[in-house]
């Protein structure tokens, strides 16, 4: 078996003294991370019998249910509304060629045969590496060569193109990927992929309370837009001309760094995946696991002077009894969000960040103030949930493919 792994160095992300990996100006980049990905926490499994047949035909089902989210403009980051159609469901039998075990998504190579002979390769791109450990799939459920049945949304460009909603592996598991899908094959053990934090009860939760110094995963009870998983936005904003200008040229492909491992402020606070705060001597750091990112709120006028101005921009931070206020410029980043709204270099985000008083959710609140963009203040708000077992991970971004 081939794969390609997350790499061999694991950086320690909690001391203030291991450098965030930096591009241009701050810019995170995509970094060489390890494999050694352990699982924390487990998913519900329908227990059958099955295995896969010998059928290798494509079946293309359309399914009246999809309309209503095909028809959502929302375009969240590497979103399978990008590249597939959510409208429609395809599904088909074949040989597992490759594997390519990434973030921020999996892709494999599957050969199928047609009724003549003729072989064809269909390629697959999965949910991430990192939501499959978290749910405790490891690359080990991936071997080439074996049989393997997918059924998901087809590429817009590409006719043998997939994006996973349900995968049979060979050992009768069933990997259900979408929020908004059942389990497919009634003889296969179905593995949640969308378990989420439910299973965590506020009530069982320690009572010790470290404020915002401890690490936060996303509310995985709230799916986001139209199933996005994205949970920052709102389906309107209050646009300048120039902006809806902007936004309406805006190539959803070409002109998309967010597909290609790119962010920014305040794009970047949309994340899916844990983060967390340490203190560090004249600044609170803030990890995020998303693009291994690190945001670092200066806890004094004399210490953001040092800073540079970059895509997170320089964010100066204060206390307002037990919550944190961030008031950031100098976002040397393009895009407001991942649907070509533009922002200017005006900008300034205002973010503040409140505990609970029994500290087991944050709640945040952000204020954009672009002139140029918008013609009033965007309030945005979200919340993340404190999970002991959770941890801030390497991610490790890999996005190198045209060929959807």
């Amino acid at each position: 078996m081939s794969f390609s792994s997350l790499g061999s160095f694991v950086p320690d992300y909690r001391p203030a003294s291991v450098a965030a990996p930096t591009g241009r100006a701050g810019n995170p980049r995509c970094v060489n991370h390890g494999s050694g990905l352990q699982s924390l926490r487990g998913v519900r499994i329908m227990e059958a019998n099955s295995r896969l047949g010998d059928t290798s035909d494509v079946k293309r089902i359309l399914t009246a249910a999809w309309t209503t989210i095909a028809a959502a403009p929302v375009l969240a980051h590497h979103s399978p509304n990008l590249h597939f159609i959510r409208g429609e469901i395809v599904e088909i039998d074949g040989v597992l060629s490759s594997a390519q075990w990434q973030n921020p998504h999996t892709q494999l190579a599957v050969t199928v045969t047609g009724a003549n002979g003729t072989e064809e390769i269909w390629l697959i791109e999965g949910r991430s590496a990192s939501q499959y450990v978290r749910a405790g799939v490891t690359q080990d459920a991936f071997q080439v060569g074996d049989p393997i049945r997918v059924a998901g949304f087809p590429g817009r460009r590409n006719p043998t193109a997939l994006f996973a909603t349900n995968i049979l592996l060979a050992s009768g598991n069933e990997l259900v990927t979408d929020n908004f899908v059942e389990p497919r094959w009634p003889g296969g053990r179905a593995m949640l992929l969308s378990s989420s934090n439910e299973a965590v009860e506020l009530e069982e939760l320690p009572s010790d309370n470290n404020g915002i110094f401890r690490v936060w995963g996303p509310d995985r009870t709230d799916h986001g837009i139209e199933g996005t998983g994205r949970t920052l936005w709102t389906d309107s904003y209050p646009l300048t001309d120039y902006a809806r200008s902007v936004q309406e040229n805006w190539d959803r492909i070409e002109d998309n760094p967010y597909i290609r491992c790119g962010n920014g402020m305040p794009a970047i606070m949309d994340l899916g995946t844990p983060m967390e705060f340490v203190q560090e001597d004249d600044a609170i750091a803030l990890y995020l696991e998303e693009q291994d990112s690190v945001r670092r709120f200066y806890m004094s006028e004399a210490a953001a002077a040092t800073a540079s101005a970059g895509p997170f921009g320089i964010s100066l931070g204060r206390w307002d009894g037990d919550t944190l206020e961030v008031t950031t410029t100098d976002i040397d980043w393009d895009w407001f969000d991942q649907e070509g709204i533009p922002q200017s270099d005006d900008l300034v985000v205002t973010e503040r960040f409140t505990p609970s008083e029994d500290g087991r959710v944050l709640r945040y609140e952000l204020t954009a103030t672009d002139r140029e963009v918008f013609t009033e203040p965007v309030v945005l708000d979200r919340v993340w949930v404190w999970d002991p077992t959770e941890e801030v991970r390497p991610y490790n971004c890999i996005w190198d493919r045209d060929d959807l």
